[in-house]
């Protein structure tokens, strides 16, 4: 096993007893750094498997006049998309499987994008669960202009390294519930 699979499979685990234990209050405190975040149309995503869960940040986005999109996945091999949500959509599975806004939802291209992880590190590197799809649509969206990448987290998440490839995308930055890291976003 690599050291990027060595280091997801323990760190899954954490996360999750973390969230369970955590992730409530985590969650609201998450909302705090809505004043930190402005943009027409910012991506965010629903938590599974212990992530943290930005419905309360999103909630506050969309009070301060901001736009919530979720990303899609068309196809397994390509860059997300996102769609237009709002609070009680109704969802479909798309291709991987996970609750997405239905074809008949708005596209749109986001200013910054919310995205989860299992670690950062203090230069603004991340490591996902390995699908690669966050790396590959946040390369086409970089490519596009400006967008900010920023991760969302527990504070116990951050490691002093993440195992870096050259296909994996930098943040500019990460919330927790109780910090707000700036990074240059390579």
């Amino acid at each position: 096993m690599d050291e990027k699979n060595t280091m997801r499979q323990s760190l899954l685990a954490a996360r999750r007893a973390h969230a369970d234990a955590h992730g409530t209050d985590a969650a609201a405190a998450l909302a705090t750094h809505a004043d930190k975040l402005s943009g027409q149309n910012i991506a965010a995503y629903l938590p599974m498997g212990g992530e943290i869960d930005p419905r309360p940040l999103m909630q506050a986005l969309r009070r301060q006049g901001s736009g919530i999109c979720l990303p899609v996945c068309v196809d397994e091999e390509a860059a997300m998309i996102f769609r237009r949500y709002r609070d009680g959509d109704a969802l479909i599975p798309d291709e991987m499987g996970i609750a997405a806004p239905r074809a008949t939802a708005q596209q749109v291209t986001p200013d910054i994008v919310l995205l989860p992880l299992l670690a950062f590190d203090g230069t603004g590197n991340r490591l996902g669960r390995g699908g690669g799809f966050y790396d590959r649509t946040l390369a086409a969206l970089r490519k596009r202009g400006a967008c900010r990448f920023i991760g969302l987290a527990f504070d116990m998440q951050m490691v002093d390294k993440c195992p870096v490839a050259p296909h994996d995308e930098a943040l500019h930055g990460v919330a927790t519930p109780t910090q707000w890291y700036d990074f240059d976003g390579k």
